[in-house]
């Protein structure tokens, strides 16, 4: 509650002001004033704590020397004085009035002479100090009446002048008016106090150094981040910016010269690294100063591996780079290049690829080069969900949306990627009508709950993967065709494992190593005849089954050699493949007559046709011409079927 002292000069006036503060229209507001007569104009003394003073005629001087807050004035207005004269003329014969004050600022105060019939005289007065002569002057020129203030009335009867003396009262119109004035300063002082505490506040709980230096290059505000980063150094506020932060004056003289905000400015200062912006603040195209911003680089590293932690625990953090794709082959060098392209952009991308190929780690290593990596990497299989639950995984739903709707509601998949990126997995397996409200979300950038009203503005980027033909899937009318231009943006094909067989030795080593530390197993290499095996198997379920058959070796290997052995076991191969030759000779067999002649004579011709027939179900075909699926792949290598 704001402190108000209203001084009065004469003792009468005391009880009238109160009433007026305690009309209904003031509720509250006056509820601090004390109202104070003072007998003596230099005895006038201000308390501590006080806010905001209301006074009127000379006593303001006393209390600006004394007081630097607010001060409401209490004006002398021209029915005042026309009252006072009033007065004087009942209780005197007078027949020259002296008017004693500084009445500057009203106008035409000398034709009043002329409304009263009488002999008027103003006697204008700069300061107090003049008070006493100038009540002199006017009786020495023939007064035999004075009107003025309080001040000069006192004056008049300390010295027993036999002069009639009014004093001007002012009207409860006049008061009002003050205390109006009153109410409305200490409205506005109190939203500047709460929006200054706001500020304070917000300036303390900012994790960072906050700094303002004004037009002046003095600083204002320093707030207690400031003291932790540098705690050698005394408090700041009022300094000069360059001789307080004398390594940053290069930097801030040209932000100032420039008018052009600078970013993370990187000095070192003891054995802490510091990240400093500066923002020069312009209002009205004028400069006003400067904010500057101390970021500790220490605890933003720590803050980001917090960050990453917690998303880590939601699902939402992408752990894969480019550096995790392990690989030899030109092919898939050239894949990663293209990929790189892709991060320095916000496009949509969309990976081709068969199943195992590695679509997700794509998308992350894409993800995490890109300017989105410190934003939320969401996932979402989109075989995995029914249409009516899909939409309310991905828009999110309102509460009581549905029946088993939590409390509260949840955010959907799309706001809880903002920021970051969206990865649809196998997305070709979209429902053709859900299509619709999904392109409507990637139109607009904004989602509505489902059972809501409100609608979300999100910044998301869409990675999508699928292992479809998704434009023969349009021209089968399963996929939207709209829908495709908005995926297919930027396209990236991850090529199949067959198709980079340079790369499998580097992969069966390194899960070869996982496997031995997680297991505690012994094998930790390939014989050079068992890699050959390896590498001539087709792994039509790429990557995914490599490691798979990998990790079989691991747990099986007697060895710490992986031997042919180990490899046909894992593989799965029969009696007969085990004719197959290792030293340069995979899928030869040794004695051409112990293979059945049925299975010579199988023609490239019928394979492509049980291939069409079968839907490309490798192991249908198999069954179909009476081979096992290994010699059947081993067939389609050597006609160029694979």
């Amino acid at each position: 509650m704001r402190k108000i002292t209203y001084f009065v000069p004469y003792p009468e006036l005391a009880p009238v002001v109160r009433r007026l503060m305690d009309q209904p229209c003031y509720k509250g507001v006056f509820a601090n004033a004390s109202i104070k007569y003072f007998p003596r104009m230099y005895d006038l003394e201000v308390e501590d704590g006080c806010d905001l003073v209301i006074a009127r005629g000379y006593s303001i001087h006393v209390i600006r020397e004394r007081f630097n807050g607010a001060i409401v004035e209490i004006p002398i207005t021209g029915s005042d004085i026309v009252n006072a004269i009033a007065q004087c003329r009942e209780h005197t014969d007078c027949q020259k009035i002296g008017l004693i004050g500084d009445y500057s600022n009203m106008k035409d105060i000398q034709s009043m002479s002329s409304l009263f019939n009488i002999n008027f005289v103003v006697y204008v007065i700069d300061n107090p100090d003049q008070i006493e002569d100038m009540v002199k002057r006017a009786i020495e020129e023939g007064c035999d009446a004075l009107i003025s203030g309080s001040h000069a009335n006192k004056c008049v009867i300390k010295n027993g002048f036999k002069v009639y003396s009014g004093i001007i009262e002012n009207s409860e119109e006049a008061i009002g008016r003050a205390l109006n004035s009153a109410a409305s300063l200490l409205k506005n002082m109190e939203y500047e106090a709460n929006q200054m505490e706001f500020l304070r506040l917000l300036a303390e709980n900012v994790t960072d150094g906050l700094i303002f230096v004004d037009d002046r290059e003095r600083i204002g505000i320093a707030n207690a981040n400031v003291g932790r980063i540098f705690p050698n150094r005394r408090p700041v506020a009022g300094k000069g910016f360059q001789e307080s932060f004398p390594f940053m004056a290069k930097n801030y003289l040209k932000a100032c010269r420039e008018k052009q905000h600078l970013d993370n400015e990187i000095y070192r200062t003891r054995d802490m690294n510091i990240a400093v912006d500066f923002t020069p603040v312009m209002i009205g195209g004028e400069y006003k100063g400067m904010i500057i911003t101390i970021h500790d680089i220490g605890r933003l590293q720590q803050r980001e591996a917090q960050i990453r932690s917690k998303l880590n625990e939601m699902g939402l953090y992408a752990k894969y780079q480019f550096s995790d794709i392990i690989h030899q082959s030109p092919v898939m060098e050239h894949v990663i290049e293209r990929a790189e392209k892709f991060a320095a952009v916000t496009s949509n991308v969309l990976i081709y690829g068969e199943t195992g190929t590695g679509k997700e780690l794509v998308a992350q290593s894409i993800h995490n080069a890109s300017k989105r990596k410190s934003g939320p990497f969401v996932a979402i299989n989109c075989a995995s969900f029914p249409e009516n639950l899909l939409e309310s995984e991905l828009f999110g739903y309102e509460e009581g949306a549905f029946t088993g709707a939590v409390k509260g509601g949840k955010p959907g998949l799309f706001e809880q990627a903002h920021g970051g990126t969206l990865f649809l997995d196998e997305v070709s397996e979209l429902p053709v009508s859900f299509q619709g409200k999904l392109l409507r979300v990637l139109q607009e950038r904004e989602v509505r709950r489902v059972g809501g009203k409100k609608v979300v503005k999100i910044d998301v980027r869409i990675i999508a993967a699928t292992n479809k033909n998704l434009k023969q899937m349009t021209l089968d009318g399963l996929f939207r065709e709209d829908l495709l231009y908005r995926l297919d943006v930027l396209n990236l094909p991850l090529p199949p494992l067959r198709k980079r067989r340079e790369d499998i030795r580097l992969l069966a080593e390194h899960y070869l190593m996982e496997y031995k530390e997680q297991f505690e197993t012994c094998a930790d290499h390939f014989t050079e005849d068992a890699m050959t095996l390896l590498s001539s198997y087709p792994f039509m379920g790429n990557i995914r089954e490599l490691r798979n058959i990998v990790e079989r070796i691991s747990v099986t290997a007697q060895d710490t050699a992986v031997q042919v052995l180990d490899v046909e076991e894992s593989l799965g191969l029969g009696e007969y493949d085990r004719q197959i030759q290792t030293a340069g000779q995979v899928g030869r067999i040794q004695d051409q007559a112990a293979a059945p002649a049925y299975i010579r004579n199988i023609q490239k011709e019928e394979i492509e046709r049980l291939l069409k027939e079968c839907g490309y179900n490798k192991s249908e075909v198999a069954r179909r011409l009476g081979l096992n699926r290994t010699t059947l792949w081993r067939k389609m290598g050597k006609m160029g079927l694979l």
